[in-house]
């Protein structure tokens, strides 16, 4: 008979032979159906946030929840580390599930200019609509609060994302009630209540951005470290997937008189609130005690931000982030609504972000394999390099839109086949362009920050990049309204978007060479000191 080692060591090769189910190909499965490309959305969704340096001083009693402080132990009785996704299939479950519930807001806000154009509203007041994405761009003054204030009992990111949650389902039924008569009836001169809508939406956005805050901190806690970038990603798809859903949905049930605005979120809400239900059965997450008080503690969080942008590659990374959605944002705010007034039906315009899907996706996982365990990529030579297509994919949609005109210059005549033909394959560009420049740009964040305050640093990141994400938009919308309101009333779009397509590409010579440099900086330019 074999000897005790021997049988060992049998039963240890057998348990490895049965434990290696074929999951790769699940997960592929997953990713291929959970991802769309935003037409209109805002680049706000973003990101990474509120998680200050209290986060790396996790006790044992925390990384007892985690599947990865269970290893199991080599032959030789070193604990051997576990490859690919292994132990990180839970975790990649439930921040897909709550970063899709993050995109729902978005996608309902993204389909109103679309209704407001249906309605005359102006471009002024479709500038003021605008804002509502900024809490997103903003979320730092209060990450803090979400970071150091907690029920331990609870769970540090379950405190905030359960009330967070169960807010935006409560006010998605309660607003669903006078969401119909703030919007109005259809046709020119009906007139919307653009503020009071603003002001709705301006709420849902604050509410998905502090879950956002929580959600993001919960990333960088139950993923290995082999896998913390792949946050970025469950951030992109899961978003992705839930502005497509909203969106997408409602502009496509809509169109056939099937749903109203009203009606749709009253759908959502219910959704949110039992998902909410899920979610507060979720155990991976941190349960220890804060140290120190709260005050003490959201001091520190800003003090460490004020440290993080005092460092050089900071700095220029920032001017990198403020300023490259800029040329960018008359094609992702002017074109969608451009392409309705060419007699383009909004309900198309919603069909094409579902061709674009597959596109969507095998860009966000070609992208995502670079910057992976073991990957090689360099993440903002990839940005750079998206950004030149970006622009291409801008300069061929200018010349769409001016190829179709306007409904009334065609005399009403069908919208050629080979037009609608051209248009899919200039979307379909630029949403793998987009989806190449979000991964990167996210992917790069997680490689510089500085490990001792990760968190609080990709906090200050996003809030810079979120910013300079909000603002071009505003500023194209209040443009084209300002050359509109002049004498002749002429189109606005033009100058704007030759004006942009310039800027890119001067942005581009100058910019692209800084991000480069940023590529290669050594890891001490990132890092700062923490008393």
């Amino acid at each position: 008979p074999a000897s005790p080692p021997e049988r060992a060591g049998v039963a240890r090769g057998v348990r490895a032979l049965f434990s290696i189910p074929p999951r790769r190909a699940l997960f592929c499965a997953i990713l291929a159906a959970a991802s769309a490309t935003k037409m209109s959305a805002p680049e706000a969704k973003p990101l990474l946030p509120g998680h200050s340096s209290l986060t790396s001083r996790r006790t044992a009693a925390a990384d007892v929840e985690s599947p990865h402080s269970r290893r199991p132990d080599g032959g030789d009785g070193k604990p051997k580390e576990p490859s690919g996704l292994k132990g990180d299939w839970g975790a990649i479950a439930l921040l897909l599930l709550l970063y899709t519930l993050q995109g729902v807001p978005m996608g309902l806000s993204g389909s109103l200019p679309m209704l407001f154009q249906e309605r005359g509203v102006s471009m002024m007041e479709q500038a003021v609509f605008s804002t509502v994405a900024y809490p997103f761009a903003f979320k730092l003054l209060w990450a803090p609060l979400v970071d150091t204030l907690y029920l331990p009992r609870f769970g540090r990111r379950k405190t905030w994302i359960v009330p967070a949650q169960a807010c935006i389902g409560l006010l998605l039924l309660s607003s669903s009630l006078r969401v119909n008569d703030l919007l109005g009836p259809v046709g020119e001169g009906a007139g919307s209540d653009v503020r009071s809508l603003t002001a709705l939406f301006f709420v849902f956005y604050f509410l998905a951005a502090t879950q956002d805050i929580a959600v993001d901190g919960l990333a960088l806690t139950i993923l290995s470290e082999r896998n913390k970038e792949l946050g970025a990603t469950c951030n992109a798809i899961g978003q992705t997937l839930g502005y497509f859903l909203a969106y997408v949905g409602f502009l496509g049930l809509n169109a056939y008189g099937l749903t109203s605005l009203g009606s749709f979120m009253a759908f959502w809400g219910w959704l949110f609130l039992g998902s909410t239900l899920w979610v507060l059965g979720v155990r991976n997450d941190e349960y220890t005690a804060p140290e120190g008080g709260v005050a003490e503690q959201c001091v520190a969080a800003y003090r460490e931000m004020l440290l993080v942008l005092q460092l050089p590659a900071v700095r220029s990374l920032a001017l990198v982030l403020l300023t490259c959605k800029a040329p960018l944002a008359a094609f992702d705010m002017l074109v969608p609504l451009e392409l309705q007034a060419s007699g383009v039906p909004k309900e198309r315009l919603a069909l094409l972000t579902t061709v674009m899907l597959p596109v969507s996706m095998a860009a966000q996982g070609y992208v995502s394999k670079g910057f992976s365990a073991g990957g090689t990529g360099k993440p903002m030579i990839v940005f750079c390099r998206a950004y030149g297509w970006r622009l291409a994919v801008g300069a061929l949609l200018t010349a769409l839109v001016f190829a179709l005109g306007t409904d009334a210059s065609r005399g009403g005549t069908p919208i050629p086949a080979y037009l609608y033909a051209l248009g899919t394959v200039a979307s379909c560009g630029a949403a793998v362009a987009s989806a190449s420049m979000f991964v990167s740009q996210m992917a790069f964040y997680n490689r510089v920050s500085d490990p001792k305050i990760g968190g609080t640093y990709m906090t200050m990141l996003n809030t810079i990049s979120n910013l300079g994400g909000q603002w071009p938009g505003t500023v194209v919308l209040a443009t084209k309204g300002a050359i509109e309101a002049l004498p002749g009333k002429p189109n606005g779009f033009y100058g704007v978007a030759l004006a942009s397509l310039l800027a890119g590409v001067v942005w581009l010579t100058a910019m692209g060479r800084r991000a480069g440099r940023l590529q290669e900086e050594p890891r001490a330019s990132w890092r700062v000191s923490v008393a």
